[in-house]
């Protein structure tokens, strides 16, 4: 017969109720058995004890009958909370804070529903409810009749001083003075900063939103993991969160095509590099002369730059990670392990650079001795995002299209490709695990090689007979 019993929380609210029985083994010894159940259609009164007591004779005469699994009434939130558990010592500090997000979500569509219980259909109303679904966000934009006051009160500041002290970005702040939206977060802390009331300079704005692809991905694979977690404890036999039963359901806005450089802006790119301070430009040429990833941009450190030698060796990340700050982490795969040329060009800016550094080093007792490439005036490692940032105000001021970091990694690639380098040496550069990557993502946005015609003529002419 079971026992059953209410738990409640501190302030005295009953939050579940504890079933347990006892049995004997296969011994003879006995044996006590628990399980919860959590009111999942918060039911009250005689409703609330008949559909107790139903679930527990029916989870009791499981048990029984021997057929029985630990988490066989296991709620989705239970089981994913295990799996959480079980798997976070193997997680990178990115991944699981993507999880613990993307998990949330998932509670508040099927948390309490049994976790055997869920079937395809379940799985893809879930993702039909996504394509559906807007998020909010909420952006601040400078009101018209405070720009002229507000752009003083920033230049009074510093500009560059309210850049280096690491919690704002200059082109957000460029932006935020032209009167472009901004993130509300940014526009807090720009009027901490310089001691203003939000309300009177800023509009709050909110936007909506649909997931793009990528996002509503994001859920799939941390869904279809939980799942493969529950297969390999004989909890379920089948992922319904795989491919074949999510196959054209899944929408989401596409991301668009990737978008390249062309050489003349390019070019263009590189001229406006060369107006601006080399402490402020140094990224942007590390990736537009070696391809390198953001991430490997911000990881790069003094350590890693062999000037006399002319090597730049890629040895780990640099990243912001929400909840744990600035992380400095090895690289993903060992294939991204590399070392790169360094030209003539980008050999002068690296110089360029390490003498301002220097100096700054010398004339400031407290500068970090982090070693960063990418950092304020202080030594100091800056905010990975903040590099797009940079980028984005740069690539305004030369005309071109407006590209992420990524996208310079593209271009680069495309360039190298598009003037001959053999794509084993594009991808071993790149810092791809094969050169299929290589081939299945760049050469189709290299068709001005597609030199087909005049090397067919060349081998085949009649004067090659002769």
């Amino acid at each position: 017969m079971a026992t059953y019993y209410a738990r409640k929380n501190k302030l005295g609210d009953i939050i579940s109720y504890g079933i347990q029985i006892k049995i004997k083994d296969n011994f003879g010894k006995t044996r006590f058995k628990s399980t919860t159940w959590d009111n999942p259609d918060n039911l009250t009164g005689k409703r609330l004890e008949k559909a107790l007591h139903s679930f527990g004779e029916s989870w009791e005469r499981e048990i029984r009958n021997g057929n029985f699994h630990e988490l066989s009434q296991a709620t989705f939130k239970q089981v994913a909370d295990i799996w959480l558990k079980t798997r976070k010592h193997n997680m990178s500090e990115s991944y699981y804070c993507r999880a613990v997000e993307c998990i949330s979500k998932l509670n508040d569509f099927f948390g309490n529903k049994k976790f055997v219980d869920l079937k395809a259909y379940n799985i893809q109303q879930f993702f039909i409810y996504l394509n559906e679904f807007q998020y909010k966000t909420s952006k601040a934009k400078l009101k018209a009749n405070k720009m002229e006051e507000f752009d003083n009160i920033a230049k009074q500041y510093g500009i560059r001083k309210a850049g280096n002290e690491g919690d704002i970005s200059r082109p957000t702040l460029y932006y935020a003075r032209l009167g472009n939206l901004i993130n509300l977060d940014s526009a807090k802390i720009l009027c901490k900063k310089f001691n203003l009331e939000l309300n009177d300079y800023f509009d709050k704005i909110t936007v909506s939103k649909h997931y793009r692809k990528e996002s509503m991905m994001k859920y799939k694979r941390i869904l279809s993991t939980i799942f493969n977690y529950a297969i390999s404890i004989e909890l379920v036999h089948t992922n319904y969160a795989s491919s074949a039963y999510l196959k054209g359901v899944i929408g989401g806005e596409k991301s668009r095509d990737i978008q390249v450089l062309t050489n003349e802006e390019y070019d263009s790119l590189l001229g406006i590099l060369e107006t601006h301070d080399i402490f402020d430009t140094i990224p942007i040429y590390l990736m537009t002369m070696l391809g390198i990833r953001t991430c490997e941009v911000c990881g790069l450190e003094w350590q890693d730059i062999d000037l006399e030698n002319r090597i730049i060796s890629i040895r780990r990340n640099r990243l912001y990670v929400n909840g744990f700050g600035i992380v400095r982490k090895d690289l993903k795969t060992k294939y991204s392990r590399r070392d790169l040329y360094i030209c003539d060009e980008l050999l002068d800016k690296l110089l360029a650079f390490k003498e301002k550094y220097e100096t700054l080093k010398k004339g400031d007792k407290s500068f970090s001795k982090s070693g960063a490439i990418f950092c304020n005036e202080k030594g100091d490692p800056m905010f990975p995002h903040h590099l797009n940032n940079v980028l984005k105000r740069y690539l305004h001021e030369a005309n071109c299209k407006e590209v992420s970091c990524h996208k310079i990694r593209h271009s680069w690639i495309t360039k190298l490709i598009s003037n001959g380098i053999p794509v084993n040496v594009v991808s071993k550069m790149a810092g791809h695990a094969t050169t299929d990557i290589t081939l299945k993502i760049y050469t189709h946005y290299a068709k001005d090689i597609d030199n087909s015609k005049e090397v067919l003529e060349k081998i085949f002419s009649k004067k090659a007979y002769i």
